[in-house]
C-alpha cells in the first residue's frame, strides 16, 4: 500500500509542483501589489499639500472657485467609504471572533483579526481567511470543528454580503444599499476583484459629482433673480 502510495504521488508530482508555483507565483504578486500600494500612498502622503496645489492651479480663476468645492463633495464621499470600509472590517472580526470563540476554536482572537483585515479583499479574501481556520480546527479538534468553523464563516459572509455590508457602506457613504450592490456587481463582472474593490469609491465620486452640479446648478438659478433686480 506504501509503495503504491508512492507511485501515485510521483505520478502526480508534476500537476502538485505547478499547483505549488502557481500558489506561489499568485502570493508574490499580492505581495508586489500591496507593497507598492503602500509606496505609492506613502508619496502621495507626504507630498500631499503640493499634488493639492498644482491641481487647484490647473483650473483657469474664473473655476477655481468650483473645483474646489467638487474636490470637497468628493472628499467627503471617500472619507465615508473609507469609514464604510472600517466599519466592515470591524463587524467580520468581531463576528468571527465571537463565534470561534463560541464553538472553542483555538486562536480564535488571532483568527478574527486575519478575517477583519482579508475582508477588505473581495471574494478571495473569504477564501484566504477561511483557510486558516479550517486547517488549525483539523489540526486541533478534528474534521466536527472544522465544518463548524467553515459553517459559521460562510454564515458571516453571507450575513455581511446581503445586508450588512450595503447597510454599513451605504450608511457611512451616503449611498443608497441598493446602489452599493448594483456598484459591486458591476466592478466584478467588468474587472473582477480589482473592479469590486475600486466599485464603491467609484460609486461615490460619480454620485458626489453629481450632487454638485445639481446643487450648485440650483444656487446659480436662485441667485439670477436677484442679479437682474440689482
Amino acid at each position: 500500500i506504501i509503495g503504491e502510495g508512492f507511485d501515485e504521488f510521483v505520478a502526480n508530482i508534476d500537476r502538485i509542483m505547478l499547483f505549488a508555483f502557481k500558489v506561489a507565483k499568485w502570493i508574490l504578486g499580492a505581495v508586489r501589489l500591496i507593497f507598492l500600494i503602500l509606496m505609492i500612498t506613502a508619496f502621495l502622503v507626504v507630498d500631499r499639500q503640493k499634488i493639492i496645489g498644482f491641481l487647484r492651479s490647473v483650473p483657469p480663476d474664473r473655476y477655481r472657485a468650483k473645483y474646489v468645492r467638487l474636490t470637497e463633495y468628493i472628499n467627503s464621499g471617500l472619507a465615508g467609504v473609507i469609514r464604510g470600509q472600517l466599519g466592515i472590517m470591524a463587524v467580520n472580526g468581531m463576528l468571527t471572533w465571537i463565534g470561534l470563540e463560541i464553538i472553542g476554536l483555538r486562536y480564535a482572537l488571532l483568527l478574527g483579526v486575519i478575517a477583519g483585515v482579508m475582508s477588505l479583499i473581495p471574494i478571495f479574501g473569504t477564501i484566504l481567511s477561511t483557510v486558516p481556520i479550517v486547517l488549525i480546527a483539523l489540526g486541533t479538534s478534528g474534521w466536527v470543528l472544522a465544518l463548524k468553523g467553515l459553517g459559521w464563516v460562510l454564515f458571516i459572509h453571507f450575513l455581511e454580503g446581503n445586508f450588512l455590508n450595503p447597510k454599513i457602506m451605504g450608511s457611512a457613504s451616503k449611498i443608497h444599499p441598493v446602489v452599493v450592490i448594483f456598484a459591486l456587481l458591476a466592478g466584478h463582472h467588468s474587472y473582477g476583484v480589482v473592479g469590486a474593490l475600486l466599485a464603491v469609491p467609484a460609486a461615490s465620486i460619480v454620485q458626489s459629482t453629481f450632487k454638485f452640479f445639481v446643487i450648485d446648478r440650483q444656487a446659480e438659478f436662485e441667485e439670477e433673480p436677484l442679479i437682474s433686480a440689482t
